[in-house]
């Protein structure tokens, strides 16, 4: 990765972080009510927020466009129903409801059921 692609990355996961926490939610919640979801979920690392925006993504020469269904500081929920594998590194492009800024960042995914694919974003090394 070169050191141009490595600052892009790492601006777009900061762009990220800062339009997730600006993201409106239709009802208020009591931190208490986000630390029970996410003990319940597992435990996860990052809270996830439930969005319904496009997704221009491509992975082994191929485009697709689908729809997030939720995002978190660490990645994504692509609703498809394409057959991927875990470990498809991916580039993605999308813009989040609170902003015309279209985010451009790299990802693997880490999960695939029947509705559609996790992704986790790649951090700039």
């Amino acid at each position: 990765m070169t050191a141009f692609a490595k600052r892009s990355n790492e601006s777009s996961v900061k762009a990220v972080l800062e339009l997730i926490t600006n993201i409106c939610e239709h009802t208020e919640r009591s931190d208490l009510e986000v630390l029970e979801e996410m003990v319940f979920e597992g435990g996860r690392k990052h809270y996830r927020k439930p969005v319904f925006t496009v997704v221009d993504y491509a992975t082994q020469g191929h485009a697709y466009k689908d729809f997030i269904r939720n995002i978190s500081p660490g990645g994504v929920y692509i609703e498809t129903p394409m057959p991927f594998s875990v470990g498809q590194e991916l580039s993605l492009t999308f813009a989040l409801p609170t902003s015309e800024k279209h985010i451009k960042i790299s990802g693997e995914i880490v999960r695939v059921d029947s509705q559609g694919i996790g992704v986790k974003f790649k951090a700039a090394t």
